[in-house]
This record gives structure tokens, C-alpha cells and sequence, in this order.
């Protein structure tokens, strides 16, 4: 995989949130969860169906 630098993985995924906007999502609720970036130690809720996240202080990737 060191030939494909800067690709994102396959599966669903993306950005990390600092914090959970409970009332972001009218007329639903979000399934989040809280996960600690590897590099920073950083919190980031994330949606419970992804299998990866890039942090939002560090912006490392983070697979789950």
C-alpha cells in the first residue's frame, strides 16, 4: 500500500468531530461513537458505521 499515499480507504468513513451535536440532526438520532486518535489522543465522535476516521486535531487516519 506505499504506492497509494494520500488515497482514502475503501470503506465508508470520514472526519472526526471535537463534539457530539446532539441537536444537529432534526427528527432522527445519530448513532456516535466516541474514539481516541492513535497520534494526538484526541477525541472524535465518529458515526457507528464507519471503519475509518481522520482526526480532527492532528488529522491523522484511524482505523476502527
Amino acid at each position: 500500500m506505499a504506492d497509494e499515499t494520500g488515497k482514502k480507504p475503501d470503506k465508508e468513513g470520514g472526519a472526526g468531530t471535537e463534539k457530539d451535536a446532539d441537536g444537529a440532526e432534526v427528527g432522527g438520532r445519530r448513532h456516535r461513537l466516541l474514539y481516541t486518535c492513535w497520534n494526538d489522543g484526541a477525541g472524535n465522535y465518529v458515526h457507528g458505521n464507519w471503519s475509518w476516521f481522520t482526526c480532527w486535531r492532528c488529522g491523522a487516519l484511524n482505523y476502527m
